[in-house]
């Protein structure tokens, strides 16, 4: 799972890259190795497919060949690759290290605070990225809140006298387990 934010973030979708079937929860996608290597843990070499597209590859030619492209593609952005000898790679690489890290502080400010009010939850997410990594600005924090409250995600956004407010979403496995620990 250690590469999931990673690859939704390239990819731009939390869906088969095959058949672009949206995923509702963790356990509807399979890590796909694009070049069929299982032991190639490499993220270029990692997308998110589902279960019949993974089994069906194998046996498809033209599936085989989009995944060879998508593969050099990956590899062409070194995305996830560092070459400490280039400056841009490890600008990247900082870049994303910084987005992971900003994304856990808002997840983890919201998993604390909810139900917040939206603006107070993005100026507060703001300046507590801005605090322990030296970056935060409010469009990228909209769009950790965005990510968040997702379909797939635990929280929601709602509207309460007339004001944005997150909170966790009714249905939310997280809300009862939060409610467990308070009792």
């Amino acid at each position: 799972m250690e590469w999931l934010d990673i690859i939704i973030m390239r990819d731009g979708k939390f869906a088969c890259w095959y058949c672009n079937l949206d995923f509702f929860s963790l356990s509807d996608f399979v890590f796909e190795h694009l070049n069929c290597n299982r032991k190639d843990n490499r993220v270029d070499n990692l997308v998110l497919a589902c279960v019949t597209c993974n089994n069906k590859k194998p046996h498809d030619i033209d599936m085989q060949i989009l995944a060879t492209d998508k593969l050099h593609q990956n590899e062409k952005l070194m995305y996830m690759r560092e070459n400490t000898h280039n400056k841009t790679n490890r600008k990247q690489s900082n870049e994303i290290t910084i987005n992971v890290s900003n994304f856990e502080i808002a997840k983890l400010f919201l998993i604390r605070n909810v139900p917040i009010p939206f603006d107070e939850a993005l100026d507060s997410i703001s300046y507590l990225c801005r605090e322990k990594t030296g970056h935060g600005s409010q469009q990228s924090v909209r769009n950790y809140i965005n990510t968040l409250t997702s379909t797939v995600a635990p929280f929601e956004i709602i509207k309460q006298q007339g004001k944005k407010v997150i909170r966790y979403k009714l249905d939310s496995n997280v809300e009862n387990d939060k409610k467990k620990k308070s009792a």
